[in-house]
């Protein structure tokens, strides 16, 4: 397996296009990850909330005491 990184921008029309130095062999089965930067105020609210419920999820009473320290 080879593993190829590098970064792009999609065209106009949403296209993503793979560097010219970068040759792949026809017809060959390929799996693409695509990772893009999603820096939205919401979407952080919905990780730090999703944060805060698994924290929270595995509190048990057992837990309390390390609040009177």
């Amino acid at each position: 397996m080879k593993a190829y990184e590098f970064n792009a921008k999609t065209s106009l029309d949403g296209q993503l296009e793979c560097p010219k130095d970068i040759q792949l062999p026809p017809n060959q089965n390929v799996r693409v990850v695509i990772i893009t930067n999603e820096d939205s105020e919401v979407e952080q609210q919905d990780w730090s909330q999703l944060a805060v419920e698994q924290f929270f999820a595995d509190y048990s009473e057992e837990d309390e005491i390390y609040n009177q320290i």
